[in-house]
């Protein structure tokens, strides 16, 4: 009989020991309950002024997005007229082109009448002196 009470002393010191741990688990688990709801809290409260802003960001691309889509037939007609400019002027620079080589040609053809010229007025001068 020595032994029961010997026994139920041992039980209950671990069950002390069982419910100081236990306390102890529960006091730690209830500061992180308490720690997490104020951490949801300043969530809830600093996310839904950037959820605001980055709507607000949406909604000005979306605008800029449209007024860069309705440019596009403007930029288009722009890049037409540049194309037109670039072949009018490859046209002008033949046209010089063949008016310079003309020039040229006449330059070179009135050196050589100028100089037959020359070389037939001489003959006539000698002929006669």
């Amino acid at each position: 009989m020595d032994f029961l009470p010997f026994l139920w002393g041992l039980i209950t010191a671990a069950i002390l020991v069982v419910a100081v741990f236990l306390v102890r688990a529960l006091i730690e688990i209830r500061k992180t309950v308490v720690t997490a709801g104020v951490f949801v809290k300043r969530l809830d409260t600093d996310l839904v002024p950037v959820i605001n802003e980055l709507k607000d960001v949406l909604a000005d691309l979306k605008v800029t997005a449209d007024v860069v889509a309705s440019r596009v037939d403007d930029v288009k007609s722009a890049m037409e007229a540049v194309g037109d400019t670039g072949r009018n002027i490859s046209r002008i620079n033949r046209a010089v082109s063949e008016v310079a080589d003309i020039l040229c040609r006449l330059s070179v053809l009135s050196a050589g009448v100028k100089a037959a010229g020359q070389y037939v007025a001489d003959k006539f001068s000698r002929r006669r002196g």
